[in-house]
């Protein structure tokens, strides 16, 4: 009876120990502060692209969500998910962007006279001139090459007036490129560069403290680069598809002709004499490397060889 007794008081007293544990958790709990609570849901909210004002409440959900630097992210130490992948337009949807390029190579009457042809009809069309050179050869012919552009609707015009200047054409090649997705999605990262960029502007203006702009300044920096590299490649696939590139190779047709150059008798025996003494001075320098390095090489061979036959010879007369 007495053992009974004392193991119910034992259970009593076992229940009221914890009961008052659990009642002390309680009490704690119920007085941290409420970040502290919502410690896990914070956590969760932040991980869905939020983040926690000074007030305690949750602000800034979509700003934070732009945040798809990863580099910027690593320096600031948050790594915020990435904005979903934004198509432009088919080419089928888009305006054509095709950048046309063209080569000719021409044999002309005269390429003194042609050449400047092809750069007054080049601006005539509203082009402009990339490139030019012209060559004279010993024979007194000339050659050249002169590239240029022009807009892309009188492409097919200039090829046909560039050949009209020539007595043969000896190659024509013609080829376009096909941009139109390229520049589309280009045109699409850029507005959303520029909408990022706006967003993050909106978030400077709700900065508190340094940190905080400090931040969203490097956020930004970021933002500002990308934005400027797709601004520069658009205009670069822009310019190449509104300007054609045509490369004009210049000849003249081979014949008879009087030289173009003075006939100079003085230069002319001045040049032959410089002539003659390189090649008395290269065959005396050959000279030299034949006695010394022939001399080294073929002396010790006709001594050995000379030995070999004087003791053949006394070998021989030995046994006769």
């Amino acid at each position: 009876m007495q053992k009974e007794t004392i193991g119910w008081i034992v259970c009593g007293g076992a229940a009221a120990l914890l009961l008052a544990i659990l009642l002390l958790v309680a009490s704690a709990t119920s007085s941290l502060p409420s970040g502290m609570t919502s410690w896990s849901a914070a956590t969760t909210k932040l991980s869905s692209g939020e983040m926690m004002g000074h007030d305690g409440e949750y602000v800034l959900s979509d700003d934070v969500a732009m945040m798809n630097s990863a580099a910027t992210s690593r320096m600031i130490g948050i790594v915020p998910p990435e904005m979903p992948p934004t198509a432009g337009a088919t080419a089928a949807e888009a305006d054509q962007k095709i950048i046309r390029t063209g080569f000719l190579s021409l044999t002309v009457e005269s390429v003194a006279d042609v050449s400047p042809k092809i750069i007054a009809l080049a601006t005539a069309n509203g082009g402009y001139v990339q490139n030019t050179s012209v060559n004279e050869d010993l024979d007194g012919r000339h050659s050249g090459d002169v590239v240029i552009r022009v807009p892309s609707a009188k492409f097919d015009a200039t090829v046909t007036a560039i050949k009209a200047f020539a007595t043969v054409v000896n190659v024509e090649t013609t080829s376009g490129q096909d941009v139109t997705e390229q520049y589309s999605d280009l045109e699409a990262q850029l507005r959303n560069a520029q909408a990022q960029e706006a967003q993050y502007l909106e978030i400077l203006k709700k900065a508190t403290t340094v940190e905080e702009t400090l931040n969203v300044q490097q956020y930004l920096s970021g933002v500002r680069y990308q934005v400027e590299s797709l601004q520069g490649q658009i205009k670069y696939v822009s310019n190449a598809t509104s300007y054609s590139t045509i490369t004009v190779s210049l000849s003249e047709k081979p014949g008879l002709r009087a030289p173009t150059k003075g006939f100079d008798i003085v230069s002319t025996i001045k040049e032959a004499a410089q002539a003659l003494v390189a090649v008395v001075q290269n065959l005396g320098i050959a000279l030299v490397w034949l006695v010394i390095v022939g001399g080294g090489i073929v002396v010790p061979v006709v001594l050995v060889a000379w030995g070999i036959v004087r003791i053949v010879r006394k070998t021989r007369n030995k046994k006769k």
